[in-house]
């Protein structure tokens, strides 16, 4: 087992039983990144490509599933969970742009297993925070009453299924890598 999915055992990683159904969703394809971004840290030459290939394609439906239905849902539960939600935003355009870079190289690019890797360690770096954080917060918010997480759960699979059922007949997500920043007003 490689550093990232031996995390997924670990603390509010793992998938407990009583988890709504959003969350385990969501923790079981933070499960898979690990262990797919592990897979790529032992990957070499063009071993890499299909491997990043994948994570990309994986990560644009887990962005736009996040960004179209859990975001929004947990975003005005309160100042703690809009921050949450701006900076997991703002990753997302980190990951979008990597990906975006990575699905133009061949693999044969001095610094395409580097941005794999980046690629990797950023995204680690926001699932393990969701993990932490926001599932925490917005399990809190479903025990009080204020988001159905069970029924958000069943959107996210039905959209999910949806843009996976796309990327099968066209070979496209239909969704971008490219970022969606709001423009931050200078001063």
């Amino acid at each position: 087992m490689g550093k990232y999915a031996k995390r997924n055992d670990e603390g509010d990683h793992r998938i407990l039983k009583d988890d709504p159904e959003a969350i385990a969703l969501l923790k079981d394809e933070h499960h898979k990144f690990r262990e797919l971004f592990d897979k790529a840290e032992d990957a070499e030459g063009e071993a890499l490509v299909p491997i990043a290939r994948e994570l990309c394609l994986r990560l644009a439906v887990h962005m736009t599933i996040e960004e179209e239905l859990l975001y929004p849902a947990v975003k005005d539960l309160g100042d703690e969970e809009k921050d949450e939600v701006d900076e997991g935003i703002v990753e997302h355009a980190s990951g979008k742009a990597l990906c975006a870079e990575i699905e133009q190289l061949d693999g044969t690019e001095e610094l395409f297993k580097s941005k794999v890797h980046v690629l990797g360690e950023e995204t680690v770096h926001h699932i393990d925070e969701e993990d932490e954080e926001l599932f925490e917060t917005a399990k809190q918010a479903a025990k009080d009453g204020k988001v159905d997480l069970d029924a958000l759960g069943r959107k996210m699979r039905d959209r999910q299924a949806e843009l996976y059922q796309q990327v099968e007949e066209t070979g496209e997500t239909g969704v971008t890598h490219e970022a969606e920043v709001e423009e931050v007003p200078s001063v």
